[in-house]
């Protein structure tokens, strides 16, 4: 499974949009494919913002969370103060 790489405030807006978006489709009188991807979208945002994870920005390699108190592991030992 892949780390959290969403902020609260961005987990927060994609919960929005995807309730909203899954709300305005659901509404219409008759769905056909636009209204069907719509809310397969609104089902990734939701899933998004419950689990904090996004595989669209791991694969651009962005993270918007603020991941405080972990140290770079990337950074040898004995470089580090």
């Amino acid at each position: 499974m892949i780390d959290r790489n969403l902020g609260n405030i961005e987990r927060v807006v994609r919960l929005f949009l995807g309730v909203a978006f899954g709300g305005w489709a659901l509404m219409q009188p008759h769905l056909n494919g636009v209204e069907w991807f719509v809310i397969f979208v609104s089902i990734a945002l939701i899933l998004n913002g419950i689990f904090s994870r996004c595989y669209v920005w791991l694969l651009l390699d962005i993270d918007t969370s603020s991941k405080s108190g972990k140290s770079d592991s990337a950074t040898p030992s004995c470089y580090k103060v």
